[in-house]
């Protein structure tokens, strides 16, 4: 942690873990090192974490955004993944294709905003080049926001407070799923990670939904790899439009907002994962949740 000293110098703290990597320690660890920055500081407006660039962000997001212990003073805010513009493809194309994927596809999937840092150095080497990358990467999250960068220099207000994982707010969720209906990946084989979002106009049974989220996320049932899982349901019986979040086994379906009269009620669910079956997710959601 960086703070600002007596005049004006830039002073450094740290707080250690256990087991050093934040990927790698043991859950209690990590809670309790931001518990004491928490405690330590009057007023924090963000704690950014950086892991490794070899780290799987899943076990990270997984502690931070539903652990009951930090509820009340630190939530996730958001996953930010760098991406090298220069390398990114070289670093896909060796292993598509193959059973095991790199931490570059794990990044890349789990992240709510990308940075595409070089690209300095890709655009000068040919037109559409930057356009084939952003193709690349919303082949596998088609739900993240891509921010482009030379030497990694971002507008802070771009990657924080996005409330990435706020339930509460429902348009802007509603706004990335509308947007991904048509990124949705149907081109790409079903081995590869990559980005499906299906549909249903009919209500939903929200126990049943449950269900059928916990087969896919918990049980593998269709031995399909979740990594992460947004929505908005149409519930029968409420007048409520539900949000739904998931990070790998986690999930939380909640109430956000009312059903405007005019409004089309409608279920949309966007999943991000490896060996994504479209056909199965469609059937099965309608077969098992749907009134």
């Amino acid at each position: 942690m960086i703070n600002e000293g007596d005049k004006g110098a830039l002073v450094e703290e740290w707080v250690e873990l256990a087991n050093g990597c934040i990927c790698c320690t043991v859950k209690h660890s990590l809670v309790q090192a931001l518990e004491q920055l928490v405690q330590r500081k009057e007023r924090l407006d963000h704690i950014l974490l950086e892991t490794t660039g070899l780290a799987n962000p899943a076990p990270l997001a997984s502690v931070l955004w539903l652990d009951e212990q930090l509820e009340s003073e630190v939530k996730l805010d958001s996953i930010v993944t760098v991406v090298d513009a220069k390398n990114l493809r070289f670093q896909l194309d060796e292993h598509r294709g193959s059973s095991s994927f790199p931490e570059a596809y794990f990044q890349i999937a789990f992240a709510d905003i990308i940075i595409l840092n070089k690209v300095d150095l890709v655009s000068v080497e040919s037109s559409g080049a930057l356009e084939e990358l952003e193709v690349e990467i919303h082949n596998i999250n088609s739900l993240a926001e891509i921010i482009h960068s030379v030497r990694c220099q971002v507008d802070l207000s771009k990657i924080l407070n996005r409330q990435a994982y706020d339930t509460a707010r429902a348009t802007q969720l509603e706004a990335l799923l509308e947007e991904s209906r048509s990124l949705s990946t149907k081109k790409l084989h079903d081995s590869d990670v990559r980005t499906i979002c299906i549909c249903e106009t009919r209500m939903i049974n929200l126990d049943k939904t449950r269900i059928w989220l916990e087969e896919i996320l918990w049980e593998k049932k269709y031995d399909m790899d979740v990594y992460r899982c947004k929505g908005v349901l149409s519930v029968q019986n409420s007048d409520q439009l539900h949000t739904l979040q998931a990070v790998k086994e986690l999930y939380e379906i909640v109430p956000s907002r009312k059903w405007e009269k005019e409004e089309k009620r409608i279920n949309k669910i966007v999943f991000i994962g490896h060996n994504l079956k479209e056909d199965i997710l469609i059937n099965s959601f309608r077969d098992r949740a749907t009134c």
